[in-house]
Order: structure tokens, then sequence, then C-alpha cells
């Protein structure tokens, strides 16, 4: 590795005698940007690096900063007159030089900062997803679910084809969570002993070097509370490894919980992590119903822990569902599909016949059963709806509208950006990006409420009329008047979030009415 330093005066007359030296150019940065450093150009009179070393280079800043945020090495191409992405920049302690190791010594380099009111913006991706088409030139970090550990160690799994446009950095995650097979032991022997330790830093390390990666994220979820010490001791010596080769560290870290009043951070040592990584993402609290004063709680907590800046709220495309067994999530297009379910009032023979009339039921909308239909609920400031398979059930769903107001937290705690759980373009998500485009622009949230208009249930069907007129059904629920004539006709259910909508279509055969057969007309002759 060969060390460059920059000279912070103009070259000329002697005067710069380092590797880099400030140069007179007058460029200007890319719309978003400004200059942290000044632009230095490479000395002519210094021999260029072999080339096959790295370059380690360090440019003094125009004013001291320990704000890490969107820090990045830039090369000016002369033959495209444009500024390309090198490098993350690490800052030193003193916040006045910053450092990154280069495959390469361009002739023009400068540190340069996004500006993005928002702050960061981490988008995650399964392996090898695209990134959604709203999100292009939105993001600043990217993170793909690339690699697992393993029990020896080792790091299994394959890098995703991602190509930057410069416009983000891009840092692989290795990964494991509850519901991975003997992924939460393997870790726990991996941490339990400093030489195991050790040897899955290095193989991480080494990772980050082979793939030729700025850095990486970790995302080790859901470890025993005992683990606590020995995941702190794991990622302070990851990050002093990676550091010294000027690579960034950011964490995937499941948020704090509230127990019995009291904040529960569980195995994950905040002031500890804090202190090693540059970057930390909460992950979402799922339950809806505590998150407005819950996750104040933990922010609260947080910040006074960790630098602000540093912390990313996460929100997420996923409905959660809440049942007496816990939490899962859904895609909203499944979520919207199970309260489109639909039941038809057959007769006893199961047959609907022409010119009857049928009850036909929105089964988990159906307020005649207590259910809520879909609703606002303001007290969780989510679209919901509740229903029954064997015990009670409910639904949150998470979209423009609920996404606006979880990203009120973001400024209200001055935090260093906002991360999406799942920033690919699977359609079958919500698309909140429409939420998060405004707030990325502006750093301040929409805070808007559904029409309630737009949550009523939506009835039609292809024949026949239904009982009630335009208002009826509002309740998740008709009567269909079938045509006088047999034959198949459609029955649609069409149910919005408030953004979108959603139609469940089903088809009924209507059978003929049976002829009835007259009684038969007996005559008595009377007796002679």
């Amino acid at each position: 590795m060969l060390a460059f330093l920059a000279y912070s005066r103009l070259c000329g007359g002697g005067g710069c005698n380092t590797d880099y030296c400030a140069s007179g150019q007058k460029l200007a940065t890319p719309e978003g940007y400004e200059f942290v450093s000044k632009v230095f150009e490479l000395n002519p009179k210094k021999d260029p690096a072999p080339g096959d070393a790295n370059a380690l280079v360090q440019l003094p800043l125009k004013n001291p900063t320990t704000d890490q945020r969107s820090l990045s090495f830039y090369q000016y191409v002369e033959a495209t007159k444009t500024w390309e992405t090198l490098a993350p920049a690490i800052l030193d302690p003193q916040g006045k030089m910053a450092t990154a190791t280069l495959q390469e010594t361009p002739a023009i380099i400068a540190v340069m900062r996004r500006l993005l009111p928002s702050g960061h913006v981490a988008a995650y991706l399964p392996h090898n997803a695209p990134l959604h088409r709203d999100a292009a030139g939105k993001v600043t970090m990217v993170h793909t679910f690339d690699f697992t550990p393993q029990a020896d160690g080792a790091i299994t799994g394959e890098l995703s084809s991602i190509t930057s446009d410069g416009s983000f950095a891009f840092y692989p995650v290795i990964s494991v969570k509850a519901g991975d097979k003997g992924a939460i032991p393997a870790v726990v022997s991996i941490l339990g002993d400093a030489v195991t330790r050790s040897n899955h830093v290095l193989k991480i390390v080494n990772l980050v070097n082979e793939k030729k990666l700025g850095g990486i994220n970790i995302a080790y979820m859901d470890l025993p509370a005992d683990q606590r010490t020995a995941y702190a001791l794991f990622i302070s010596e990851l990050s002093q490894q990676l550091h010294s080769q000027n690579k960034l560290l950011t964490l995937t870290v499941p948020s704090p919980i509230v127990v019995q009043g009291r904040i529960d951070e569980g195995a994950y040592d905040w002031v500890e992590l804090g202190k090693a990584a540059d970057v930390l993402a909460i992950a979402p609290l799922r339950d809806q119903s505590t998150y407005r004063t819950d996750m104040a709680r933990v922010l609260e907590h947080l910040t006074g822990l960790v630098k602000p800046s540093k912390l990313l709220l996460t929100v997420t495309p996923y409905a959660t569902v809440k049942t007496v067994d816990g939490i899962e999530t859904l895609r909203l297009a499944d979520a919207m599909a199970r309260a489109a379910r639909m039941s038809i009032g057959a007769g006893s023979d199961e047959q609907i016949v022409a010119g009857s009339v049928v009850e036909i039921v929105g089964t988990n909308i159906d307020r005649e059963e207590n259910l809520s239909g879909i609703v606002w609920q303001a007290e969780t400031a989510t679209v919901a709806f509740t229903y029954k398979s064997g015990t009670p059930r409910t639904v949150w769903i998470e979209n423009f509208f609920s996404v606006g107001f979880k990203l009120e937290l973001v400024p209200r705690f001055k935090l260093g950006g906002v991360a999406v759980e799942n920033a690919s373009d699977d359609v079958y998500l919500g698309n909140i990006w429409a939420a998060l485009v405004p707030f990325i622009s502006s750093g301040q949230p929409i805070l808007m409420q559904p029409n309630p208009a737009d949550l009523l249930p939506r009835w039609t069907v292809s024949k026949g009329t239904i009982e009630g007129g335009e208002r009826a059904g509002q309740k998740g629920r008709i009567k269909w008047s079938t045509p006088a004539e047999p034959g198949t006709y459609t029955i649609k259910l069409t149910l919005s979030d408030g953004s979108y909508y959603f139609e469940n279509e089903v088809a009924v055969t209507v059978q003929p009415r049976e002829a009835r057969t007259p009684a038969a007309t007996v005559t008595a002759t009377p007796p002679n």
C-alpha cells in the first residue's frame, strides 16, 4: 500500500512537493453535491504508483467535520467533463482529514458530500433484485442480502450484480435471523471464543478486499441476550480492521423494545455498537398497536447513546398481521387478498338458481360479524382491518399514509436518515416511495389520511341487481337478485388501502329454476 498525501496550497514556485497538490482549476460540483475539500491534482513531478498497488490518499478538508454522512472521494474525468465516485471517505478523529484507499491514482480528485435534506437513504434488496424504479437517483446506500456466516467462521454466498451509477455506495449484507436453520447457534459458537471471533473477522475483511468493496453491512439478528458482550467485541474488532483499511462498517440492528416501562436492548449494546459502526439502521418495530408510543421512547433512548447522525429509521413496505401467536409480515397484495375474500350463500342443495336472492359476504370485512372493515386507525396511523381465522387477527397496511407519519420521527430526533426494508421492484409490495421521494427531496414528511370513502367496499355484478342500491354493501355484504336467465355471471369486490385498488372476482353459475309439476286434478263421477 502506497501513501499519497496532499498539500493544501496551490502548486507553483516549488511550493508543492507532495503527491497531490491543490488545483487552480475552477470545477463545479454535480447538482446536489458540495465540495468538502479543495480540488487536488496529481503532482506530475512525482512517480506514478505501480499498476498493482493500492493507493492510500489523504486530503485535508476545508472545515473540520465529524459528520460522516454521504462523504466520498470523487475523480474528475476530463474526457466526459463529469465527476465519478471512487471510494467512501473516512474521517480522522479530529475531522480534519479524509482518507480513502484507491485502486488507482486519478489525475484530479476531491472529497464531496451528497446533499439530501433527509440524510442517508439506505435501500435493502434481496439477492440480485432490481431497485424500485422510483428509488433511482434517490438512495445513497444499497445493501443486498448476499452472504451468510458458517459455523467455521467462513462466509458463503455470491455478490449481487449491482452496478452503481455513482450516486450510491454498495455495501452487501452478511445476515442471520431466527428461522435460518442452524444459523443462530453457528454465530453463537463463533462469537463465544476470541480465536474463532478473530478468525471470523479475518474472513469478513478478506471478503471485502477480494470483492473490492467499500465496506460491509452486518445484520446478525435475533441473537440471544447472553451474546451482548461477545457481539459488541466482534463488532469492535471488525470495525478496527475495516477502518484501518479505510472501509466502512454499517449495521442492521433489531430495535430495542419497551418491556414493562423500561427499554430492553437484548443482545445489542448500542453504546459499543455506536462507537464502532459508521451507520446503524434500526430494524422495524412490527407491532403497530404500540409503535407510535414505543418508537418515540426507543429513539429518545438511542439518541442519548449514539450520535443521532449515525442512526437510520427503517420503514417497510410489508403489511403486518398480529395474532395471539405473534406477528407475521405480508406483502400488500397478499394482505388485501385476505381482506377481499368472499363467501356466497347458496341454497341447501349448494346451487344458485335464476330469479332468487343470494347473500354475498366479504368474509373478512363483514361488520355484521363485528369486524372492522378497512379503516384508518388514528391511534396507529395506519390503514387496518380485523378478521377472524379461529382467533381474532389484525392487519396493518404500510403505504403512503402510514410511512409519512413514521418519517416525521427522522427530523424530530435529528436522525441520520432513513432505510427501506425492501426497496425492490416487487409489484406485490406496497409502493411507499410515493411518501419517500418528497421526504428525500425536502426533509419533511407528508402527513395525510386517506379519504374514508375510498376505504369502503364496492360491489359489482355482471347481471342482476344488488338490493339497496349504491350504498349497499358498505358493511361488507350484499343481497344479489340473480338474473332470470341461467348462465355464468361474475361478482366483483373492490377494496382500497387509500392508494391502490384491489379486486376479487368470482364466477358464479346460476342454474335454471326447476319447473313445478302441476298437481293432479281428480274428477269424481256421482253415482246414478
